[in-house]
């Protein structure tokens, strides 16, 4: 999150509680002082100052009443003061916008793409080339279906890893290899130009964007965030901090911002993620598409632990289709076979029923 000295709606302020100033006070100005008080109790962000509940009992009492004036603002700015249904209706002549990727048997099991609005995890062991691959997909699909001429569709692209631009480049030609030769080269440069590459090397720079971007989106823009992989980005935080679930929930608090139903024009988010608590059982007798009957999926959740498991309105877990081993008489624990497809199932979905499953061939190249 923004440090205080940086959040806009903080800064203000200062002119009115400076303004409070008593004769003969102390020599800095209220609001610096405040500031000042604060940051050596570690309250740095409003969400700090949100959270710590005895600051009154900690600090001078001169400070109280410009406190309680940081503290209500910082409420203010959370709170939502609701809209009604017929509001929310009545500024939409359509159901949200879905992304589709263009691999049918993933959208489909995605009830026809990523949903505006919606924060959606693939989460899978291993490395994260596949997951990648399908985030490119998604946000090239975004850039050329449906809505190829409009400048205000972006993609925004969080990487914590290095993001392959050839393969990017590859699907964005292979979706407009259908055009002439000029009109394509239009195209792909215009695409090019709405994506937006960011360099996330830690949590404080995700969250940074993700606050000022909360700031400054506007009615009229389409967008899909792509976070690349969140897991080194807050395992990174975890590891120096000890409350963990403040991390957690500043991404949280920052991504619902981002999609929430309040908005007129709200973002669609994809996030890479790994796994936990898996096991390799391989059981070629149980049901593919039914999760509680395969216990090598139902122990499966995205990384980062349970608090976490409430960031994302979807899960899906992606992994390779493995098919039994060619066992003998001699040889009973012989390992699965890998055919090449992938697998993604449902773990966790508002609008589908959970271990819901498909399977999909290797994506070009």
């Amino acid at each position: 999150m923004p440090p205080l000295r940086s959040t806009t709606y903080i800064l203000a302020l200062s002119s009115a509680i400076n303004s409070q100033k008593p004769a003969g006070g102390a020599s800095k100005q209220p609001f610096d002082e405040c500031l000042a008080e604060l940051d050596t109790l570690g309250i740095r962000t409003d969400y700090d100052l949100l959270l710590q509940s005895d600051l009154l009992e900690q600090t001078p009492s001169r400070l109280h009443k410009h406190i309680r004036t940081l503290r209500m603002a910082v409420l203010e700015h959370f709170a939502s003061p609701g809209r009604t249904a017929a509001d929310l209706l009545s500024t939409r002549d359509s159901p949200p916008p879905r992304i589709k990727s263009g691999i049918g048997p993933l959208d489909a099991l995605l009830n026809g793409g990523i949903m505006a609005g919606q924060i959606v995890e693939f989460c899978g062991k291993d490395n994260n080339s596949i997951r990648s691959r399908i985030a490119i997909e998604y946000a090239a699909a975004h850039l050329t279906d449906n809505c190829t001429q409009s400048q205000n569709t972006r993609v925004f692209m969080l990487l914590s890893s290095p993001l392959s631009l050839w393969q990017f480049e590859q699907s964005l030609n292979r979706r407009l290899s259908e055009y002439p030769k000029d009109e394509r080269m239009q195209m792909f440069r215009r695409a090019m130009e709405r994506l937006i590459v960011i360099d996330c090397k830690d949590l404080e720079s995700l969250l940074a964007f993700l606050f000022h971007y909360a700031e400054t989106q506007t009615s009229d823009q389409n967008d899909f965030l792509v976070i690349d992989s969140i897991k080194p980005l807050v395992v990174n935080a975890l590891q120096q901090q000890n409350d963990a679930h403040v991390a957690v929930n500043a991404v949280q608090t920052a991504l619902r911002d981002i999609t929430s139903i309040m908005r007129e024009s709200p973002a669609a988010v994809l996030i890479i993620n790994g796994v936990s608590q898996r096991t390799s059982r391989f059981d070629s007798n149980k049901p593919a598409g039914d999760l509680y009957l395969r216990p090598e999926l139902h122990s499966v959740q995205p990384s980062l632990g349970a608090v976490w498991a409430m960031v994302s309105h979807v899960h899906v877990y992606v992994y390779p289709e493995l098919l039994p081993g060619d066992n003998d008489d001699d040889n009973f624990n012989s390992s699965p076979r890998d055919t090449g497809n992938t697998m993604a199932t449902i773990l966790k979905s508002p609008n589908a029923a959970i271990g819901q499953t498909c399977t999909f061939y290797q994506l070009h190249g």
